[in-house]
C-alpha cells in the first residue's frame, strides 16, 4: 500500500470514528428528548446530513472563487458535487461531471498580462478553510441560541431546528479537517495544495499546470510546455506532460533526459510519482537501448522491492513497463499476461488527454514482446488506435 493510500485511510479512520462518537453521545442523548420517534428521527438526521453536505461544498467552492479572484485568476467552472458550471465563450453552462476534490472544484487558470504580477494560488488554497469555518460557526451559534430560547425543552422545533444545524456545523468539522490536512490524500484537498504552493518554483509549476491543462482541453497542441530543473510533485507533473508529448512524437532521447531528472530526485516527490517516472525510464530504455544495456539498467539500478511496486501500480506507464520487464528481461508468460489484464483498468483512468498517446506507446511495447516471442500468441491483447 503506497504511503498517501495509508495516509488516507487514516485521516477516514479518524474523522469515522469522532463521527461514531458525535452519533452515540450528542445526538443519541438528543433523540431521547426529542420526542421523535424512530423513524421521524432517521429521516431528521438523514436530512440533516445530506444539508451539511451540500451547504458546507457549496461554502467551499464559494471559498476556492473569492480566494482565486483575490490571487489573480480567471474561473473556468465550478463543480459542487458532481454539478458542474463551466464558462464557455462568456456563457455559463451546466452539465453532470466528476471532479478532484471531496465535495467539489473550481477551476481557474491564470490569466495574467504581460505587465501583471503572477497570479497567487495561497489565496485559492487558504479561503475554502475561512469559508468552512465561517458556515460552522454560524452553525454553532444558531444551535446555542435556539438552544437557549427552547429552555431545554428538546421536543419544541426550534430546538430540533437548533440540533439540525449541530450536525451541519459537524459535517463541517469533518470536511474542515479533512480539508486543513498537509498531507497527500486520495484527491487533491486545499491542505497540502497550500503546503505546496507555499513554494514559489512549486506556484510557478503550479501557474504553468493550469495553462497546459486548459490548453490540452481545448486542443491546442502549439501550447509551450515548460519544463523545470527544481523537482517537486508540481514540476515533476507538468515535467510529465512534455515527456508524453516528446513520447508521441517519437522523440525518446529528449524524454529520456527529463524522466532521468525526475527519478534522480526520488527524496523531494512522492513514492507513486518516482514509481511512475521509473517505470517510464525503464519503458524507454527498453524501446531505445540494446537489450544488453536495457538488462544492465535493470539489474544494476531497478532493485527487487521497486520492481514489485511497478508490478502493482495500475497506471499506463507501470503496466507497459511491467509488460517490458516481464516480456523481454525476466522472459516469463504469465507475469506479461499478469501486466496485460491490468491494461484497461489502468486505461480508465488515464486522464482523456493523454489516452490517445498511451494505446499508441502500449501497443508498440506490445508488438516488441510479440517479435521477440510469436509463439506466445499475445496478438488478441493489442488494443484499436483511435
Amino acid at each position: 500500500m503506497k504511503k498517501e493510500d495509508l495516509t488516507g485511510l487514516l485521516v477516514y479512520a479518524l474523522l469515522l470514528a469522532s463521527a461514531i462518537i458525535f452519533a452515540f453521545t450528542v445526538m443519541k442523548d438528543f433523540s431521547g428528548r426529542s420526542g421523535f420517534e424512530t423513524g421521524p428521527f432517521i429521516a431528521f438526521m438523514l436530512g440533516a446530513i445530506a444539508t451539511g453536505v451540500v451547504l458546507n461544498a457549496i461554502f467551499g467552492e464559494i471559498g476556492h472563487v473569492i480566494g482565486a479572484k483575490i490571487g489573480g485568476y480567471a474561473i473556468l467552472g465550478v463543480n459542487i458535487l458532481g454539478f458542474n458550471f463551466s464558462k464557455v465563450d462568456n456563457k455559463v453552462k451546466f452539465n453532470f461531471k466528476g471532479y478532484d476534490g471531496l465535495t467539489g472544484e473550481t477551476r481557474i487558470y491564470p490569466n495574467k498580462k504581460n505587465d501583471e504580477k503572477e497570479p497567487n494560488p495561497v489565496p485559492y488554497s487558504l479561503f475554502p478553510s475561512v469559508m468552512l469555518a465561517v458556515l460552522i460557526t454560524l452553525s454553532i451559534v444558531l444551535f446555542i441560541t435556539f438552544n437557549n430560547i427552547a429552555d431545554g425543552n428538546s421536543t419544541l422545533p426550534i430546538a430540533r431546528m437548533g440540533y439540525f444545524l449541530l450536525v451541519v456545523a459537524y459535517i463541517g468539522m469533518m470536511i474542515f479537517v479533512y480539508n486543513i490536512v498537509p498531507l497527500k490524500l486520495d484527491t487533491m484537498n486545499d491542505g497540502y495544495r497550500l503546503r505546496l504552493v507555499i513554494n514559489p518554483k512549486n506556484r510557478e509549476a503550479f501557474n504553468e499546470l493550469l495553462k497546459v491543462k486548459k490548453a490540452i482541453e481545448t486542443g491546442d497542441k502549439n501550447v509551450e510546455i515548460k519544463t523545470f530543473d527544481t523537482i517537486t510533485n508540481f514540476t515533476a507533473d507538468l515535467n510529465f506532460n512534455k515527456v508524453y508529448l516528446l513520447l508521441d512524437e517519437g522523440k525518446l532521447e529528449e524524454a529520456k533526459v527529463l524522466i532521468k531528472q525526475v527519478v534522480e530526485n526520488k527524496d523531494d516527490i512522492s513514492e507513486k510519482t518516482y514509481i511512475r517516472a521509473k517505470a517510464q525510464l525503464i519503458y524507454i530504455n527498453i524501446m531505445l537501448e540494446s537489450i544488453e544495456e536495457a538488462e544492465k539498467y535493470y539489474t544494476d539500478e531497478v532493485p527487487v522491492a521497486e520492481r514489485r511496486l511497478i508490478s502493482k501500480d495500475i497506471s499506463m506507464a507501470s503496466v507497459r513497463a511491467y509488460m517490458l520487464m516481464s516480456g523481454i528481461l525476466d522472459k516469463s508468460l504469465s507475469e506479461t499476461e499478469i501486466a496485460l489484464n491490468h491494461v484497461m483498468r489502468a486505461f480508465k483512468k488515464t486522464p482523456k488527454n493523454r489516452q490517445t498517446t498511451e494505446l499508441k506507446l502500449y501497443n508498440n511495447a506490445l508488438k516488441r514482446v510479440i517479435e521477440a516471442h510469436p509463439n506466445w500468441n499475445l496478438e488478441g491483447y493489442l488494443l484499436e488506435e483511435k
